[in-house]
């Protein structure tokens, strides 16, 4: 599996109170693992958020300072939905590329990203070479980032 696309990262939370987010993927197609990530809708300013990722580009889902989930995104732009409320109505259509088979001890962010990072606690996408220590952690390597999850998360 080719991570050289996997440039962002995003928190997100479970709604109904579940333990973690996405766990039981609300799949489009079951079998392909794709399904609706959906992004806060503040006053309509998270609009600008779900819209910066680029079609094929990789997202890393953290949840509760652990990685869960790293998806494709498959669309153009967002969506809105209409059967949610106002707060959640916005999603891109994603594919699961990883997902952690151990829901008791999914990795956690700092070995997923390879040093102390704390991310701010909204559910935006960032991208990563934006994030504080970033460059200078994986910019002094001989191995890249997208190398390191590859290995760190047996992907192949």
């Amino acid at each position: 599996m080719d991570l050289n696309r996997l440039i962002w990262t995003k928190n997100v939370k479970p709604i109904d109170g579940e333990h973690w987010a996405y766990h039981s993927i609300p799949t489009i197609y079951p079998d392909l693992k794709i399904f609706a990530l959906h992004w806060r809708n503040f006053k309509g300013r998270d609009k600008i958020s779900a819209n910066i990722p680029q079609q094929d580009e990789l997202i890393i889902l953290r949840q509760r300072s652990k990685v869960t989930h790293i998806v494709k995104v498959l669309d153009k732009q967002f969506s809105l939905d209409k059967n949610t409320g106002d707060e959640f109505n916005i999603y891109r259509i994603v594919q699961v590329v990883w997902m952690t088979n151990n829901w008791d001890h999914p990795p956690d962010k700092n070995t997923v990203f390879g040093y102390d990072i704390n991310f701010p606690p909204n559910g935006k996408a960032i991208k990563l070479e934006n994030i504080q220590g970033f460059q200078e952690r994986w910019n002094t390597e001989g191995l890249t980032f997208q190398q390191h999850v590859q290995n760190l998360l047996n992907i192949n």
